[in-house]
């Protein structure tokens, strides 16, 4: 199990990365050229919703394993498993280590999927404020 969290940490830092190496990427360009700016963002946008786009179903089903193992967890009380470990059942405990593992998964899946739905508001939210702000507000008489 040790193996999966450290290869989570590791999948989550390399996420987090790319999203931060992308975004100051982009800050860059619009620092450089405030005419093309907008053009750039609507073009990195583009390229997260595919991505969103594409992990979709994966999130969708990671979702639904999660809520397997919530259901499975109350059903699974700690009294419940000092019985299959009293009793020496085996192959209930493994089981039951299978599915925490697919969920520690699953939730994974739905954190990166997170982070990328993150980044897609981050564009749309400057995309918006650039909009507000192209726009002069009439003055008063």
């Amino acid at each position: 199990m040790g193996e999966r969290i450290d290869q989570f940490c590791e999948n989550l830092r390399i996420k987090l990365t790319s999203i931060d190496k992308n975004m100051d990427a982009l800050k860059a360009k619009i620092d450089r050229n405030a005419q093309a700016a907008e053009q750039d963002v609507r073009n990195h946008l583009d390229g997260v919703k595919k991505r969103v786009d594409q992990e979709r179903a994966k999130a969708v089903a990671a979702q639904a394993e999660i809520k397997k193992w919530v259901d499975e967890r109350k059903a699974a009380t700690g009294e419940k498993v000092a019985e299959w470990k009293s009793k020496l059942e085996v192959g209930r405990l493994q089981s039951r280590a299978s599915n925490a593992e697919r969920y520690a998964a699953a939730a994974a899946v739905v954190a990166m999927a997170a982070l990328d739905e993150a980044e897609q508001a981050s564009l749309e939210a400057w995309l918006a404020r650039q909009d507000a702000n192209s726009v002069k507000a009439p003055k008063a008489a």
